[in-house]
């Protein structure tokens, strides 16, 4: 499949290079790379060859440490904190104007509750989206590699909802718990507890189990796919009653069809219905 290109007015510009128009500045590519669960062995080759290549690389600290083994001593390494994400763009977009190749790392994937929306927002607020080269390599999400610990709890429609509440009213938040407890879904819950939110769980509980039976199979999953996983399978009330819950936990609540044998969690897609299995 050919890359698709943006049209651009100003015949000066090739939107294939890393160079804006003549006389201005050389822009350094960015690359928004997803670094899935966390374990370098479940990262793409795309994501691998752009983290090799880049001479700049940023993020925040605990994905630089999980991908340390695989960085150069001479690449520029800039570690920052939790809620720095404004400020891991800013860096990014300042030293693209250096003319260096930025990688940009985000857990997971970069596109899904992650970096790329708000570098595609600043560079829109600073008029330089068509101007600065840039990437965005897939990564491994947490509910695929959360599902791949359970066996097949996501065979059927799915939702994902974040419970954190800090950049998204909590009103929102029960609103679309409402519906898609109506709706059948398979539900993924993200951000289920921190330090700071510790009652936001129960209350989503509260409003699923309006609509969903309260046997309705679990998940509870933390740190899936890395040395330290912790998995247990329970039933949706009882999902807020593990002290393993954290933000690097996620928990998955089966639809109607979904079923527990062993330590496979499955929801049915459906051949049943259509093929004598």
């Amino acid at each position: 499949m050919q890359k698709k290109e943006n049209e651009y007015n100003d015949s000066c510009c090739d939107m294939t290079s890393d160079l804006d128009c003549a006389g201005a500045t050389t822009y350094g590519r960015i690359t928004l790379v997803g670094t899935g669960p966390g374990d370098i062995k479940h990262l793409t080759k795309a994501a691998t060859e752009a983290i090799e290549e880049c001479s700049v690389i940023i993020g925040y600290s605990t994905y630089l440490k999980q991908i340390s083994a695989m960085l150069r001593e001479e690449q520029e390494k800039l570690h920052f904190n939790m809620k720095d994400e404004i400020t891991r763009c800013e860096a990014a977009i300042n030293k693209s104007m250096e003319g260096k190749r930025v990688v940009i790392v985000s857990g997971g994937d970069a596109g899904i509750y992650g970096m790329s929306g708000l570098l595609l927002e600043l560079l829109e607020k600073k008029s330089l989206i068509g101007k600065i080269p840039l990437d965005f390599v897939p990564g491994v999400p947490a509910f695929c590699s959360a599902a791949c610990s359970m066996g097949a709890p996501i065979m059927n429609d799915f939702c994902v909802i974040s419970l954190s509440n800090l950049l998204t009213p909590w009103e929102e938040i029960e609103k679309r718990l409402d519906f898609a407890s109506k709706a059948d879904f398979v539900i993924i819950i993200y951000n289920p507890k921190s330090a700071k939110r510790k009652d936001e769980l129960t209350a989503a509980k509260e409003i699923l189990l309006k609509n969903i039976s309260k046997i309705r199979p679990a998940a509870i999953v933390k740190a899936a796919s890395r040395p330290d996983e912790e998995i247990v399978i329970t039933t949706l009330e009882h999902i807020d009653e593990f002290s393993l819950v954290s933000m690097n936990t996620t928990i998955i609540i089966g639809n109607s069809t979904t079923f527990v044998k062993d330590f496979y969690m499955i929801t049915k897609r459906g051949y049943g219905n259509k093929y004598q299995l």
